[in-house]
This record gives C-alpha cells, sequence and structure tokens, in this order.
C-alpha cells in the first residue's frame, strides 16, 4: 500500500512538471501574439490620430502663453511643423532627436524636441537645415515641447 501512495505521489509530480512546462510554451506563444496584435492596433490608432499642421511660431506661441490651454489643444494629435535643427543627438537612453527652433539662429526661446525611432532618419540632417517633421505630441517640460514618433516630411 505504501508502494503504491508513493509510485502515485511521483507520478503526480511529473504530471505537475510536465503541466507546468508544457504550459509556459503555450502562454509564452499567446504573449507574443498578444503583442503583434498590439502593434497592429497601434498602429491604427496612429492612422486615426488628427494631423494638426501648425506654423512654429504659433505652435510655440500657443505654449508660451498658456501650458495647459495648448497641452489640450494638442493632446493625442500629430504635430506637423517646419523650422530650423539646432542639434541633432541623442538623450541619456539613447533615444534620437533633433531639436528645431524657429529662425536658423539668435533664437534662445521654446524649442521642439523630436524624439525619433529610426536614428538613420537623422544621419542626412545638419545643424542649421530647415526641416518639416511630424509626430505625436507629448508634452511641453522645462521650455521644450516634445513630440515622439517623429519622421521627417522634407
Amino acid at each position: 500500500m505504501k508502494k503504491l501512495l508513493k509510485i502515485l505521489g511521483i507520478i503526480f509530480v511529473i504530471l505537475i512538471i510536465v503541466a507546468i512546462a508544457g504550459g509556459g510554451g503555450k502562454n509564452q506563444n499567446t504573449k507574443d501574439t498578444t503583442k503583434e496584435t498590439k502593434s497592429a492596433k497601434e498602429k491604427i490608432q496612429e492612422e486615426k490620430k488628427e494631423v494638426v499642421k501648425v506654423e512654429i511660431n504659433s505652435f510655440i506661441k500657443d505654449f508660451d502663453s498658456n501650458q495647459l490651454a495648448a497641452e489640450k489643444k494638442y493632446e493625442g494629435k500629430v504635430v506637423e511643423v517646419s523650422g530650423y535643427i539646432r542639434n541633432i543627438s541623442e538623450d541619456i537612453t539613447g533615444k534620437p532627436f533633433l531639436s528645431l527652433i524657429p529662425k536658423p539662429t539668435g533664437y534662445f526661446g521654446t524649442s521642439i524636441q523630436c524624439f525619433f525611432d529610426d536614428k538613420e532618419e537623422l544621419t542626412t540632417l545638419k545643424n542649421g537645415q530647415k526641416v518639416t517633421v511630424k509626430g505625436d505630441f507629448k508634452a511641453q517640460e522645462l521650455g521644450i515641447i516634445m513630440l515622439e514618433k517623429c519622421t521627417v516630411v522634407k
């Protein structure tokens, strides 16, 4: 009787181990599929976002006049803006960006920082060059208006 209980106990432990090992693989595949689905959903949501083409001086003036009203105005929107490149670099996490200002030299006011997913998009650009970029409005912090998921339009 004791031998039978011991054998049943061993079989039970083996079944639990097999179930855990087999179930882990299925969950992992499900997670990968979920990630792919989220990416597709995010892409659809991005396509539905309203694109606002705005002149750089007006865009900056909105924030300099009332940051809270400007954040509400541009929240959830894709902003397209043209300006002169002040700086092309990476932040402390390695995320590539460029800073835009309204005129090529002598400007020390609020700037726009555009973060890119693809560093290669920035390798052909130069400081002082006029460009048009498009990106998701994020926020304004410390006098810098931030756009994410930016692309160079021209």
